[in-house]
């Protein structure tokens, strides 16, 4: 019974069927896992033996159109390819390194040789493939049998090896190793069936037994492994079901912790500003009093509007924390004059705009009205506007609009600044946060804006920040408007609002041979407040930034000291004392830094970039006032004792005048000339000019200027020459 009028017996016909689904099936395992190279080199051991039991089943056939001869060379070609790669796949997937011999030379002189002169060459001169089958067979069956032989050695070490070193035996590697011998034992007999005649069914059912429960076997593996991930899975979703439960629980319980340790600190902080507004209104009375019987000075009017600054940011606190818990901050049933309000204010914010340059546009309809407490509506102009004073660069506009609206009125601020980027836009309204510009010395706690929306959202107003990076930033507020019979408006005591003006001092050049300090601060009260006391004792050039302060030091003969901030804008103090300790005509000019960014990190990036020192705000004076002049005699003496050296190796290079050098310090000493005076007349002695002499010892030339007077009245001569000719005069000494 034959397949579809072909050679092939329906028996081959099925075998090679049933391993064609194998195959597939195969297939798809090794595609779930690529990396398991044992099923790879089983899936070419199965499509070897499909190939084998194809072309063994088919040829020869007359009816197929290839040559008999082809056909035949073809079918055994097939055979002998497949047992090769039998012993091969033996070795390698069980690792047998003792069989290292019969997969290199014993494939190549045992199966390939024979196939080739003891096969091929013979049929194809005398055209008889039986004898041909019969003499190819017999090296084959010897080499198979030895084969078997090692092979069932080999395994038997290797396993019980594993046992004797305690390893514990893969049950599936194990009972493949078993069945793969097995088909082995049946792939064995196929010299024999060949080598007494051509039964077809005999011959593939005997050696594809072996192959096909091998197929089974693997199948079944793949099965119990699927099975045994399935269920790890299944516990594995288990433990994590359990692990996100007791992670969830655990998360709720560091959460509560938190809350309570959050709510602990928040009171701390609120009993901490409700304890020092006591004393801060006991301040504020006590000095308002003195100030009214005694008169203002300019010192206690900076004193007074920083103490109304510090109140003004305890007021904002609580008013933030109030809202947080839903307090409501103002009654609102008064009615406000909201032009009244922004003119009066107006006035106050040009003088505060003054100090920086900044120019003021107003643009203020007359009788707008808002149903809203007076105090309400001023605290809203107020934080705007004092807000665009703050991001507006100097030479720069702030624009003011109050304007009607349909049956709103809408209110704007607009500042000339850098602008909020967009993804920054709504964080600006949000307690506490200010924007993250690290050059930029921020003043207040990032409160106002917050206490703004708060209020106008009470109001049903609504609030719009209007913003471009490099354009400026517009804040607009529009309100219901009111048209009602008036109320009265309570007045809104502008007095605790007020701002101090300070003027920018102008640089002091005035004490003769004193040294000179450049003081780099963009806080005004501050900066008048360092030139004072400095101003009293030296030569003081004052810069409101980093910029500021490179422009003055081109023109800037000498220089002793900088005294400089670290926040501002226009080159902070970092970035200008990272380049002072490059620049080869200013790296020698000490620094110190004043800061109230003082955290280790900080100081330790001054110190590296190249400050001599990092004082902390807040400081005391006295202590400021000592390390200057600490650093000041230091480097004086370093000065001194650097030109004396210079001086000393000079001399000591010029030959035979060491007498010449002994009248020289000896008429010096005659003429009772300081040191300072004598390493002046030395260096003019070596043909230097005044200016190249304040060089060389790090001092202005009016100091130079100021020295050389002194040592001509001293010596009674009226020129250079005169003086050089009588300090090197051989006088007879007593």
């Amino acid at each position: 019974m034959f397949f579809a009028g072909t050679k092939m017996h329906m028996v081959t016909f099925c075998i090679a069927a049933f391993e064609v689904v194998m195959l597939v099936i195969q297939v798809i395992y090794f595609l779930e896992r690529p990396n398991d190279k044992r099923r790879l080199w089983y899936l070419i051991l199965l499509l070897l033996l499909i190939c084998y039991n194809v072309c063994s089943g088919l040829f020869p056939d007359p009816a197929i159109q290839i040559p008999l001869t082809v056909q035949t060379i073809l079918a055994y070609l097939v055979g002998f390819t497949m047992s090769m790669y039998v012993i091969y796949y033996f070795y390698k997937v069980f690792d047998l390194k003792h069989l290292k011999f019969f997969v290199t030379y014993g494939l190549l002189f045992f199966l390939f040789v024979p196939f080739v002169f003891l096969f091929i060459v013979p049929f194809l001169l005398t055209g008889d493939s039986t004898l041909s089958r019969k003499l190819t067979v017999v090296i084959p069956f010897f080499y198979g049998l030895s084969f078997l032989y090692c092979t069932s050695r080999a395994l038997w070490k290797k396993f019980s090896e594993a046992k004797s070193d305690g390893q514990v035996v893969d049950d599936p590697l194990y009972e493949h190793a078993v069945v793969a011998y097995i088909s082995m034992l049946c792939w064995a007999s196929l010299p024999v069936i060949v080598f007494f005649g051509d039964y077809q069914v005999v011959e593939h059912s005997v050696t594809n037994a072996g192959f096909m429960l091998m197929t089974i076997i693997y199948v079944r593996s793949a099965i119990n492994r699927s099975r045994r991930e399935y269920y790890s899975l299944l516990e594995s979703q288990r433990h994590l079901r359990d692990l996100n439960t007791n992670l969830q629980s655990k998360v709720k319980e560091r959460t509560k912790s938190l809350e309570s340790l959050h709510e602990q600190r928040t009171n701390t902080f609120i009993n901490l500003a409700h304890e020092t507004k006591t004393p801060l209104t006991l301040i504020n009375n006590y000095l308002q009093e003195y100030i009214s019987k005694n008169g203002a000075t300019e010192e206690l009017k900076i004193i007074k509007h920083n103490i109304q600054r510090l109140t003004s940011d305890m007021t904002n606190f609580f008013d933030v924390e109030r809202l947080n818990k839903g307090f409501v901050l103002y009654d609102h049933e008064k009615v406000a004059d909201f032009s009244l309000l922004v003119r009066s204010k107006i006035e106050l914010f040009r003088l505060q705009a003054r100090t920086k340059n900044i120019g003021i546009d107003e643009r203020v309809e007359k009788d707008l009205k808002v149903r809203a407490n007076p105090s309400a509506i001023d605290r809203i102009i107020n934080n705007l506007v004092e807000n665009a004073i703050r991001y507006t660069p100097e030479n720069g506009v702030v624009v003011i609009s109050l304007f009607k609206e349909q049956e709103h009125v809408e209110f704007s601020v607009s500042d000339s600044g850098n602008g909020i980027p967009e993804h920054l836009q709504k964080k600006v309204f949000e307690p506490y946060y200010q924007l993250g510009d690290k050059k930029r010395n921020h003043e207040g706690m990032g409160m106002g804006l917050s206490i703004v929306k708060a209020v106008v959202d009470n109001l049903k107003g609504t609030i719009k920040l209007i913003s471009e990076e490099g354009k400026g930033t517009t804040i607009v507020i529009r309100l219901p408007q009111y048209v009602g019979a008036d109320v009265p408006i309570k007045s809104v005591n502008s007095d605790n609002l007020s701002f101090v003006g300070v003027k920018i001092p102008e640089d002091c050049i005035k004490h003769v041979g004193a040294p000179t300090l450049l003081v780099i601060e963009d806080n005004i009260a501050m900066l008048n407040y360092l030139f004072k006391r400095l101003a009293e004792t030296y030569n003081v050039i004052i810069a409101k930034n980093g910029s500021e302060a490179l422009s003055k030091l081109k023109k800037i003969a000498h220089l002793d000291l900088i005294i400089s901030d670290v926040m501002m804008n226009n080159l902070d103090g970092m970035e200008l004392c990272k380049i002072l300790s490059t620049h080869p005509k200013l790296s020698h000019i000490p620094l110190i830094f004043l800061s109230a960014k003082c955290t280790p990190k900080d100081k330790a990036a001054g110190l590296r970039a190249g400050a001599i020192d990092f004082i902390e705000k807040p400081f005391h004076i006295d202590q400021v006032l000592v390390k200057i002049e600490s650093i000041i005699n230091f480097t004086a003496k370093q000065r001194a004792a650097i030109a004396k050296s210079t001086f000393d190796t000079i001399s000591v290079s010029q030959e035979n005048n060491d007498s010449t050098i002994d009248v020289f310090d000896l008429n010096c000493r005659r003429f009772k000339l300081s040191q300072r005076e004598i390493e002046i007349v030395e260096l003019i002695s070596q043909g230097l000019t005044y200016k190249k002499v304040a060089e060389r010892l790090f001092i202005s030339v009016k100091t130079v200027n100021a020295h050389a007077k002194n040592i001509f009245d001293k010596c009674a001569v009226k020129c250079k020459v005169e003086l050089i000719n009588k300090l090197s005069a051989n006088y007879e000494h007593n």
